[in-house]
């Protein structure tokens, strides 16, 4: 018997037991009645597990299973009827899983059960209870309700004058033949004498015996006006059945005058329920293995396992290719499965991954190490975006090729005339064992999926990212062929020598460089996890900056394109007009770096977290030097003895700002950067005066 047939069996012994329950309720006349009820409470049962799993028909699910409950309660009517009709005959109620109190089915009240309460001194002794001990005797006793109290004079003469009250018996109204009893009379603790009639007789300050009562049950409702046989608003049952619901709401199981109807109560109240609620159980589980549940990243492939016998199937090769072949169409069925409720899903990612899945082809136009860079950017982007759910079925289908392979290669041996032999070599072969192949096979299914949730879930973000990477792509691209020839043929119109020319492309080379290589560990930062943000955006923190970088990187193509030329022709003729162009020239990208820096600020202290501001910080960390580096290199390299050495120590201890130590602070931050550029600015115009 499998495991689902284990369980189909389990509900079908809960669904007897509740057959047993209806019929003892007397409320199934007929077999069609039964008949229905076993239908009703099986379908209820599917009906609460399917609703935790179909959110979309939750509204008419609750329907149904009120309609199915107001049936099953209709057809049991008999059975709640007679409970009715006891508790009409019987006014007190002592209970079998609260044995220290007793109610009155007229007011809700609880009242302390004088066979277990100490209602004299020396627990139930001839002696009085002093009038100063009544509050610590009742918060001493554990009634297993809350709120005991000295009853009114009123409560206490209602209950006394019942002659079927439980503890009243003796003379006149005596309860447990005794006279004199604790109530509050007009806001006093005060002494009733039950010899005397009416609910104000012989009420004194004296020492008396203690009956405590509690409302709990009733606080806050309008219970003894709603059961009282003067309320015209609601018929006899209906009255009655406000007592019932108290009794059910408070999981009370009350004693019956009848001892059938308090066999009655239990089976539909306490054993049905609970059966019920097994019933549900089951038939989820059953569910759980007749549905068809979506893959996901973290499915839990060893739930899968359990109805192999992994043991016996590493021991016999038969039944280790059948188990191989079934556990990989078990997979594959799944996967089919996912890939047509995700459908739309896959293809928009299939989409991004033709872009990724081109092979990159070296440009002879760059260096070893522009085209590494390039290469192995895409090669990231495609490991991340490029889904490829063919190579994961290929992979899976390779499994069970071998495993097919095992099976033929026995049938070959079986129609020869060794097999005996040829059995043992093949036994002897060296093989995964099946919970590993189980585990790889797994690993690879939940690889794929997780970028495809990933891609779900950050769609605009992977989008963008590879929108991103392929315009940062071809506009390098762009800048090593076109811009190039555009400054050579510019500086060749104006005489330009190509050995300046080529130097300043050089340099725009290096920047530019250092600026593409910024690309990849911002957004892959992202990818790792999302940047919480003080302010919440719906651009990225990433987004946001690659935006920044790439305002930085066109300045500079400005810069070079527009602008290198015209500084040259200013100081051709000058003094130390090679070294003067230079620092002009390093003076005006470095503005432009400032004015990034000045970008990143604001973006930067949005970061919620600490640990992402520095890590943007030293990102940006070699950029923000650049300039001051080229300057330093200049200067040793000119071997310039007319800058003093008290400028250059300035000029190197630029270079030491650390501004991490203003993180916590972006005025502080700001402020120090003003500092840094002023002084830049300051020591520039030194040197440069210093050459003339």
């Amino acid at each position: 018997m499998n495991e689902l047939q284990t369980l189909t069996a389990q509900r079908d012994e809960v669904l007897a037991k509740i057959r047993e329950i209806e019929a003892s309720c007397k409320g199934i006349e007929n077999e069609h009645n039964a008949q229905r009820v076993q239908a009703l409470n099986l379908e209820q049962a599917q009906l609460n597990a399917q609703k935790q799993e179909i959110s979309a028909k939750l509204s008419a699910m609750n329907s149904r299973l009120s309609a199915i409950s107001s049936e099953i309660a209709s057809l049991s009517g008999t059975g709640i009827d007679r409970i009715l009709e006891a508790i009409k005959n019987q006014r007190w109620y002592f209970f079998k899983n609260k044995t220290k109190v007793l109610m009155d089915r007229n007011t809700g009240l609880l009242w302390a059960n004088l066979n277990y309460f100490p209602y004299r001194r020396n627990n139930g002794s001839d002696e009085y209870l002093n009038d100063s001990s009544v509050l610590a005797v009742i918060n001493s006793f554990n009634f297993d309700y809350a709120d005991f109290r000295i009853p009114t004079h009123i409560e206490l003469w209602y209950i006394a004058k019942d002659n079927t009250f439980p503890f009243q018996n003796g003379r006149n109204w005596r309860i447990n033949d005794i006279d004199y009893w604790f109530v509050i009379y007009n806001g006093y603790q005060r002494g009733k004498d039950l010899d005397d009639n009416g609910e104000n007789a012989d009420i004194t300050n004296r020492q008396a015996s203690l009956l405590p009562c509690s409302a709990t049950l009733i606080n806050g409702s309008d219970y003894q006006k709603n059961v009282s046989p003067n309320n015209p608003n609601y018929t006899e049952k209906e009255r009655l059945q406000f007592t019932l619901d108290l009794f059910t709401q408070n999981d009370l199981w009350p004693i019956f005058d009848d001892e059938e109807i308090t066999e009655l109560y239990k089976k539909i109240y306490y054993e049905k329920p609970c059966l019920m609620e097994q019933l549900q159980t089951l038939q989820e589980e059953i569910e759980s293995l007749q549905t068809v549940v979506l893959l996901s990243s973290t499915f839990d492939y060893t739930a899968l396992l359990t109805k192999y016998d992994i043991k016996g199937i590493d021991g016999s090769i038969i039944k280790y290719y059948q188990a191989v072949q079934q556990w990989v169409e078990e997979l594959l069925e799944k996967l089919d499965y996912y890939e047509t409720e995700k459908e739309d899903v896959i293809r928009d990612f299939n989409i991004i991954g033709l872009k990724l899945g081109k092979k990159y082809e070296n440009s002879d136009q760059l260096t070893a190490e522009e085209n590494n860079l390039l290469r192995e950017r895409q090669r990231y982007f495609a490991s991340r975006f490029s889904l490829g759910m063919n190579s994961v079925k290929s992979k899976i289908l390779a499994v069970k090729h071998q495993a097919d392979e095992l099976e033929y290669r026995i049938d070959e041996i079986d129609n020869g005339d060794d097999a005996i032999h040829q059995l043992a070599l093949l036994e002897k072969e060296e093989r995964a064992s099946f919970s590993f192949i189980a585990e790889n096979t797994a690993k690879i299914i939940r690889n794929a999926l997780k970028k495809i949730e990933f891609f779900e879930e950050n769609h605009q973000y992977v989008v963008w990212a590879i929108e991103a990477w392929e315009q940062w792509t071809e506009k390098y691209k762009v800048f090593r062929t076109t811009y190039r020839e555009e400054l050579k043929g510019s500086c060749e119109e104006d005489g330009i020598e190509e050995e300046i020319w080529q130097k300043w492309f050089s340099d725009w080379q290096t920047l530019r460089f250092r600026i593409e290589q910024k690309f990849q560990p911002i957004v892959e930062h992202e990818l790792h996890e999302r940047v919480a943000m003080v302010k919440e955006d719906e651009i990225s923190v990433a987004q946001q900056i690659i935006a920044e970088l790439e305002v930085y990187r066109n300045a500079v193509d400005t810069f070079y394109r527009e602008e290198r030329k015209g500084i040259y022709q200013n100081f051709a003729f000058q003094s130390n007009g090679d070294i003067q162009d230079k620092l002009e020239a390093e003076s005006k990208l470095y503005k432009l770096t400032a004015d990034f820096q000045n970008a990143l600020q604001s973006i930067v202290f949005n970061c919620a977290k600490a640990e992402d501001r520095i890590f943007i910080l030293n990102w940006a960390n070699d950029l923000l030097d650049i300039q001051i580096d080229d300057v330093l290199a200049l200067i040793s390299d000119n071997d310039l003895d007319k800058i003093s050495e008290t400028i250059l120590t300035e000029f190197s201890e630029l270079k030491k700002k650390n501004y991490e130590i203003y993180l916590a602070d972006a005025k502080s931050y700001g402020q120090e950067q003003a500092r840094r550029d002023k002084q830049f600015n300051s020591l520039m115009f030194k040197m440069r005066k210093g050459l003339k």
